[in-house]
């Protein structure tokens, strides 16, 4: 079934645009490539576009936007694998398969799920399989896609792998406004944090792997990833396409960034009852506002499988 996307036919493709490029203009490059244009890896949430079954309409009206943002940036996509992966994902589990097999499924559901946006892409040359390729891809001016692509890691390690090696920015598109301080879908009075610290996004991960079931808005590989290369990164709602588009335009947004600057979350005395954190406000000269929440202390081993990585 999933035939379509081994790497025979990923190469087939390549060559056949890149034959179409050289023939064209006379060298490897597209006419239609700018090599000074700024670039986006986009880790495409499956939670905002994968439904009981694929959201059609969603899918469309993304895809359209990508491709007029693509006459502005250098654009990458990475597609997760939503409620696709789960469900197969549970019936597996239910059929015996072992960890490294849930995790072979859930890379198939992530292509199946990219390949749906290759019909809408119209710079697509289908869905890719390894990052080495995207360099090649972007000079033919075209738009890479991709799933996931091995066993132990998600779309968000594999776009922040692609930002690594093409220098990109990456941008998370999840089904929040961006990175809380607390679950906004279970605590209406969670704080977004307007910007952090790569100190401060690996703090928040850890602190919200010690809570079974906790939504995270990036596994700790991508976040490692994303840190040790201070990869600017942008958290956003999928569902707002207009916001999505200010932030890549650097116009006014709502959602977080995290970047190079001082730590904003306090780190000190964490064995204390109380985690404090700085709240990023929107209002010029207004200082920081402190919101203190009790730390939950938890016993019991965790599963893995209990954490939600919002794909």
């Amino acid at each position: 079934m999933f035939d379509m996307f081994n790497e025979e036919n990923a190469e087939a493709m390549k060559e056949n645009y890149s034959a179409t490029s050289s023939s064209s203009s006379g060298s490897s490059y597209s006419s239609s490539y700018n090599a000074s244009a700024k670039g986006f890896v986009i880790s495409v949430g499956g939670s905002v576009f994968i439904g009981e079954k694929p959201l059609t309409d969603k899918i469309s009206e993304f895809c359209s936007v990508v491709n007029d943002l693509s006459s502005e940036f250098n654009i990458v996509l990475v597609v997760g694998g939503g409620r696709t992966a789960r469900n197969y994902q549970d019936v597996a589990t239910t059929l015996g398969a072992n960890n490294f097999e849930l995790d072979s499924i859930g890379i198939a559901a992530t292509k199946l799920n990219a390949k749906l946006f290759t019909y809408k892409i119209e710079k697509s040359v289908g869905v890719l399989e390894k990052v080495i390729d995207a360099k090649k891809v972007i000079e033919m001016g075209k738009i890479p896609v991709f799933g996931g692509l091995s066993e132990g890691q998600t779309t968000d390690a594999v776009g922040a792998l692609l930002a690594e090696s093409l220098g990109y920015d990456f941008v998370n598109l999840s089904n929040v406004d961006g990175i809380f301080d607390c679950d906004p879908n279970e605590n209406e009075e969670a704080i977004l944090f307007k910007e952090l610290s790569f100190s401060d996004m690996n703090f928040l991960v850890r602190e919200k792997l010690l809570v079974p079931g906790q939504h995270l808005f990036v596994d700790p590989q991508a976040a490692s990833i994303l840190s040790r290369s201070k990869i600017i990164s942008y958290f956003l709602n999928g569902d707002h396409l207009e916001n999505f588009k200010n932030a890549l335009r650097s116009y006014d947004y709502k959602g977080t960034i995290v970047h190079d600057v001082e730590d904003l979350i306090e780190k000190d005395n964490l064995s204390d009852e109380e985690l404090r954190a700085e709240r990023v406000v929107d209002e010029l000269d207004e200082m920081p506002i402190r919101k203190t929440r009790k730390r939950v202390t938890k016993t019991k081993e965790i599963d893995p499988r209990e954490i939600d990585f919002g794909k």
